[in-house]
C-alpha cells in the first residue's frame, strides 16, 4: 500500500468527508457538519446542510440554507437577505441571534 493509498483509506475511515465550511458565491450544493458547526461565508449560495449540526453561521448576503439541527443548537447570522430554514429532531427552536437587514429564519414545514 502507498502513502497515499494509506492517507485516503485513512481520511474515510475517519470520516473526514464531512463538509463543514463552504466560502465562496452563487453555488449550489450539499454540505455535512457531521454534528459540528457549519460556516458558510459568501453570497448567493444555495446550501442543503445534513448531519444534526450543533451550529450554523452564515456571514453574507443572499444565502439561502436548509439545515437540519440537534437539539439545544444555534444559528448566527450576519449579513443581509439571508434566508435558512431549519428542522430539528424534536421541533425544537433554534437559539438565532441575526445582525443585517432582510434575513429570515424559519421551521421546515
Amino acid at each position: 500500500m502507498t502513502v497515499a493509498t494509506f492517507l485516503i483509506a485513512l481520511a474515510a475511515a475517519a470520516g473526514v468527508s464531512a463538509q463543514d465550511r463552504y466560502e465562496g458565491a452563487g453555488a449550489t450544493q450539499e454540505m455535512d457538519c457531521a454534528g459540528g458547526t457549519a460556516t458558510i461565508t459568501g453570497a448567493g449560495n444555495t446550501m442543503t446542510v445534513t448531519g444534526a449540526c450543533k451550529a450554523l453561521v452564515i456571514e453574507g448576503a443572499g444565502n439561502r440554507v436548509r439545515i437540519d439541527l440537534a437539539r439545544g443548537a444555534t444559528i448566527d447570522i450576519t449579513g443581509a437577505s439571508n434566508e435558512v430554514v431549519w428542522r430539528t429532531p424534536d421541533r425544537g427552536k433554534p437559539r438565532v441571534k441575526v445582525v443585517g437587514a432582510g434575513n429570515r429564519v424559519a421551521m421546515a414545514r
